[in-house]
C-alpha cells in the first residue's frame, strides 16, 4: 500500500511539473513572438499623457517658448508600443533611451512609425524609426529618431511653416542666437540642447529641429 501511495504522488508531482513547463512555455512564446520590422505600426500610440505638460518644453513650431536651453526630453516617459518593438526585437542596451526619445516625440500627437529591419545580433546595431505625427490642429510633421548600442541617440523634427524663415527667426525663434548659415541658405539657431535648422521652400520655410541625446 506505501508503494502504491509512492508512485501515486511521483506520478501527481510529474504531472505538475509537465504543466509548469508548459505554462511557462506558453508565456514564453507570446512575449518574446518577434515583431517583423520594416512596418508601419498603427493604429496611434497609447501613450500616458505627461502630467506636467506646463513644463515640458513644447515640439510646436508656433510656440514661442522654443528657446528654452533646458532638455528637452522628459525624465520618467511612459511605456511607448515603440519600446514595446524594441523588447521583442532583442534591442536591450538603448531601450530606456528609446522609450524616452520615442514617449517624447508622440506625446499629444496622434502617431504612426515605421521601424528599419534590424540587423543581427539586433542589440549590436542600430535601431532606426521614422514617425508622422499629426497634430490636433492636423497639421503633419515628419520625425525620425535612431538608437545605438551605447544608449546615444539622435533624432530630428521636420515641418513646413506657411511663414518666411526670416520671420520665423524673427518671432518664433526670437530667443535662439544665429550661429549662421550651414552653406548658403539654410540658417542655424543655437537653442542649447536642440539646433534649429531654418531652410526656405517657396514661400515658406521647412523647420528642422535636431538634438543628440547622450
Amino acid at each position: 500500500m506505501n508503494k502504491l501511495k509512492f508512485n501515486f504522488c511521483e506520478k501527481r508531482r510529474f504531472l505538475f511539473f509537465i504543466l509548469s513547463i508548459s505554462i511557462c512555455v506558453g508565456f514564453y512564446i507570446i512575449f518574446v513572438h518577434v515583431l517583423q520590422t520594416g512596418e508601419i505600426i498603427t493604429p496611434a500610440f497609447a501613450l500616458l499623457q505627461d502630467s506636467n505638460q506646463d513644463n515640458r518644453p513644447s515640439t510646436d513650431v508656433n510656440n514661442r517658448n522654443n528657446s528654452n536651453t533646458a532638455p528637452l526630453l522628459p525624465a520618467n516617459p511612459s511605456v511607448s508600443i515603440v519600446t514595446q518593438a524594441a523588447v521583442k526585437l532583442g534591442v536591450l542596451s538603448s531601450v530606456s533611451r528609446i522609450n524616452q526619445v520615442s514617449t517624447f516625440l508622440t506625446m499629444n500627437n496622434n502617431s504612426g512609425v515605421y521601424i528599419f529591419p534590424v540587423q543581427n545580433p539586433p542589440d549590436q546595431h542600430v535601431f532606426s524609426t521614422s514617425f508622422e505625427l499629426i497634430r490636433a490642429d492636423n497639421s503633419t510633421l515628419y520625425a525620425s529618431a535612431s538608437f545605438f548600442p551605447n544608449q546615444d541617440a539622435v533624432y530630428d523634427t521636420v515641418e513646413y511653416v506657411d511663414k518666411s524663415c526670416d520671420e520665423l527667426e524673427k518671432t518664433v525663434f526670437k530667443g535662439l542666437k544665429r550661429i549662421g548659415f550651414v552653406k548658403k541658405n539654410i540658417i542655424l539657431l543655437d537653442g542649447a540642447n536642440v539646433k534649429v535648422f531654418l531652410m526656405p521652400a517657396g514661400s515658406g520655410c521647412v523647420v528642422i529641429k535636431k538634438e543628440v541625446v547622450k
